[in-house]
């Protein structure tokens, strides 16, 4: 994790399918400050169900942009360069992110969850506005 105020990071992307997903997220995490992200649908029939994934799959990375930012830059393309010899790979995405608090961002994407006719999992940041269940 880069704890310098206003630090930078270089996002790279591969949306692939799920054979190639490992072999990329473990390239991808070589070189990635803190692990990698793998995102992948997944489709629910019902409240009830567990979901099925389906269709590609996104790995990203995070490369902090520091003064070591270009050499793992290039021994990460040079991986991805070895790995489309085996099996085609699509062109990485790459952008620059600024950082932010991670620990809080997830919050806002965060719903309830909502348990049988009665029972609603709230966590304490957000607001009880349905009062016909019991929050926990």
């Amino acid at each position: 994790m880069c704890l310098v105020d206003n630090a930078k990071w270089l996002e790279i992307s591969l949306t692939v399918d799920g054979e190639l997903a490992e072999a990329v997220a473990e390239i991808l995490d070589r070189y990635s400050a803190n692990g990698v992200v793998v995102e992948q649908n997944v489709k629910y029939n019902d409240a009830e169900d567990l979901g099925t994934p389906y269709g590609p799959m996104k790995v990203y990375g995070y490369l902090a942009i520091d003064d070591q930012l270009e050499e793992k830059r290039a021994k990460l393309e040079q991986a991805l360069f070895y790995l489309n010899a085996i099996r085609p790979l699509p062109r990485p995405v790459i952008k620059e992110i600024a950082d932010q608090n991670w620990m809080a961002a997830w919050k806002k994407h965060y719903n309830p969850i909502v348990i049988g006719k009665k029972l609603i999992i709230l966590p304490a940041w957000i607001e009880q506005t349905d009062f016909s269940r019991l929050a926990v």
